[in-house]
């Protein structure tokens, strides 16, 4: 498991200084004393009473809603919980164990509205990092202004990475699926607003090249409807992808113009269309392959190519076989149909 570095002192601290994207109250919340020190136990209190203060602590603003993942002492995962506003929060954070750790990455670090420039990789800085805050709430940028289609990764002049057309599948619940060739990694996708600059917080599981690349707090620089820019492991950027539309017609792609009737399939670009089973433990990676029958697909053998695949019929069900990346268990067999069609001008 990857690093979940944020431990429970931090957590009771940042997590009641989310802003939602509707401002709603805290409400009153119960602090474990013995977890909590004195010093960020009064600031805890003056906000849970909504008490009048000089200095409002909300420098680092998160946007709601998105899910958090708990892991335990030896950084097992535990489960994943949903988080909607500051109320939920709240609950989260007094349901904890003393060991238990969640999954945001350090060091989160950007620049305040005075310019003074802010890295947070400890408990005390932490506290240094309140006193210092003194700006007025905002309403922020929620994170389902993100989630549409997927977000293909694009190259960059100058800024190669081995993940160019992976793609993100951003749930609305904050929870993450990155597609990469034939395989899935799952994560958690958060954003925050440190000062003025806006951050997206990656943290994904269950290998350690997508992790020590993705795995870190982004600065977006570039966030329209159809691109977002992020930068802190060289330049990524991120295009808003619709060209597989998961409707309930399967995957369509136009025929070829001197074979009408057959067309080239690239399945693996279609795996955001295939449900991951309910079954899933949540965090695991998986892989997907594909199949001309059932037989081949129980048996897991004749795969087809993923990538540049003709079909033999039209249209055509395609068995597709979804597996744990890490151990090869079967996690179920599904079935989708292919499908040759004309396209205006082709």
């Amino acid at each position: 498991m990857s690093k979940y570095r944020i431990l429970l002192s931090f957590v009771l601290v940042t997590g009641l200084f989310f802003t939602s994207c509707e401002n709603e109250p805290i409400g009153t919340a119960d602090v474990n004393l013995d977890i909590v020190d004195e010093e960020l136990f009064s600031y805890l209190t003056q906000i849970s009473d909504e008490t009048e203060i000089d200095n409002e602590v909300n420098c680092i603003e998160f946007n709601y809603s998105f899910t958090v993942f708990i892991f335990d002492a030896d950084m097992n995962f535990s489960e994943a919980v949903a988080v909607f506003n500051n109320g939920d929060m709240s609950a989260l954070l007094n349901g904890l164990e003393p060991n238990e750790s969640i999954s945001l990455n350090y060091p989160i670090a950007g620049t305040l509205d005075n310019g003074e420039l802010i890295e947070i990789e400890t408990n005390e800085e932490l506290k240094q990092a309140i006193a210092a805050c003194s700006k007025e709430k905002k309403r922020r940028r929620c994170n389902n202004t993100l989630i549409d289609c997927v977000w293909k990764v694009n190259p960059i002049a100058g800024s190669p990475n081995d993940f160019e057309d992976s793609t993100f599948k951003v749930n609305r619940n904050g929870t993450v699926q990155f597609h990469h060739g034939n395989d899935v990694y799952f994560g958690t996708w958060v954003t925050l607003y440190i000062g003025d600059d806006l951050f997206l917080n990656i943290d994904l599981n269950d290998s350690e090249i997508v992790e020590g690349f993705w795995d870190r707090n982004w600065k977006v620089a570039l966030l329209t409807d159809t691109q977002i820019g992020i930068y802190g492991n060289g330049e990524v950027l991120l295009k808003k992808d619709c060209n597989n539309p998961c409707t309930e017609a399967g995957y369509q792609v136009c025929e070829l113009e001197d074979a009408p009737g057959f067309a080239i399939f690239n399945l693996a670009a279609y795996t955001t269309c295939i449900p991951v089973p309910a079954t899933h433990d949540v965090v695991s990676a998986v892989t997907y392959s594909f199949f001309e029958t059932e037989e081949d697909a129980l048996n897991n053998t004749n795969p087809i190519s993923s990538t540049a695949y003709t079909n033999i019929v039209n249209p055509q069900p395609i068995f597709v076989r979804i597996d744990y990346l890490n151990t090869a268990e079967n996690l179920a067999i599904t079935e989708i149909t292919i499908e040759a069609v004309p396209c205006p001008g082709g």
